[in-house]
């Protein structure tokens, strides 16, 4: 969030105090994201803890997700599966998290290093060392235990409807110029695009799929390079399902690379279906522009927050989709189509 959430930082003290025994020297607001508040808590020893803070009210979505993700976390750390992965900070009485009133309290440890958020177009070292990070990860499906229950995923494109009605009303419902002026010269685009989504995810119903533990979301604002080498943060779209959902967010960034940095981790080759590539690619795109524009359209954002909303769909978002086909293109002239 582009603001400090209305809880004072004295309470967050007594709050950290009280459940981790940890004595809080200072506490900033780091303004990052949209689906939590972000902080750095500074402690009188000088050790330092990244605090994640989430708004019961406004943040449902990865409040439920908490749920799922932090007990994953924790048991790849408790059991050195997965080095890579941050991890949450127990408290005393070995919850994973604090729950207050309305807001959630998350306590990770401190990275020192840089996302690689501003290093695109990314080193071919870095997408080689993604790309094996990303099988070994994958590998740890089997080892986890039995009480891990994540989602699978299920293909869900319930948004789309919704998308679809917010782009088609929306000189109807925004007061915003600009906003109603970016979508409407790609709303044809927008809807052709919901379209063959729908359609890719009919197609998935009656064919058998491999699901893996995926990470969901691995750009390069969720991986910090650190001096023990990467680490990925930010969980909350951790899901068991195919491959391909990790190699999707590589297709306009050395896809043969990745590829065949994956298959010498696991030892053999791999086939990636093209359709399953195109479907997360696109869904992903199009499920930012439905999350972006219902903040626009439903919540009261302060300007700040309005602004970098539409900034986020017009240059993060729609500018992107000419190069993703191109990329998804290529890639099948490479691999074939399974």
């Amino acid at each position: 969030m582009k603001q400090p959430h209305h809880i004072a930082h004295k309470k967050m003290s007594q709050l950290i105090q009280s459940y981790y025994g940890l004595q809080v020297d200072s506490i900033s607001f780091i303004p990052l994201g949209d689906k939590s508040y972000s902080y750095k808590i500074r402690c009188e020893n000088e050790d330092s803890f990244y605090l994640k803070l989430l708004d019961k009210k406004i943040q449902q979505d990865a409040v439920k997700q908490a749920q799922y993700y932090l007990p994953l976390l924790t048991e790849l750390h408790e059991k050195n599966l997965f080095p890579a992965a941050i991890y949450p900070i127990l408290t005393k009485d070995k919850r994973n998290k604090i729950e207050i009133d309305d807001i959630v309290l998350i306590l990770f440890p401190w990275i020192d290093g840089p996302t690689l958020a501003n290093s695109y177009p990314l080193q071919e070292n870095h997408i080689c060392h993604i790309a094996k990070l990303s099988a070994k990860l994958h590998m740890t499906t089997e080892k986890t235990g039995k009480d891990i229950e994540l989602p699978n995923e299920t293909f869900d494109i319930q948004f789309l409807d919704e998308l679809h009605t917010y782009v088609s009303t929306l000189p109807q419902r925004s007061a915003s110029e600009e906003l109603v002026n970016i979508i409407t010269s790609k709303e044809k685009e927008i809807i052709s695009l919901i379209k063959q989504i729908k359609e890719l995810a009919s197609s998935f119903k009656n064919i058998h799929i491999p699901f893996v533990i995926c990470h969901g979301d691995l750009w390069g604002g969720n991986l910090i390079e650190s001096s023990s080498g990467l680490i990925i943060i930010d969980w909350e779209s951790v899901i068991l399902a195919p491959m391909e959902r990790e190699l999707a967010g590589y297709i306009t960034q050395m896809p043969i690379t990745f590829i065949k940095a994956y298959e010498d981790e696991i030892g053999s080759n791999i086939e990636p279906n093209i359709d399953l590539l195109r479907f997360f690619s696109f869904r992903a795109q199009l499920h930012n522009l439905y999350c972006w524009l219902r903040n626009l359209l439903v919540y009261q954002l302060n300007e700040e927050q309005r602004l970098n909303d539409i900034d986020m769909i017009k240059n993060h978002c729609l500018n992107r989709w000419d190069g993703l086909e191109e990329g998804l293109q290529k890639l099948e002239q490479k691999v074939g189509k399974s």
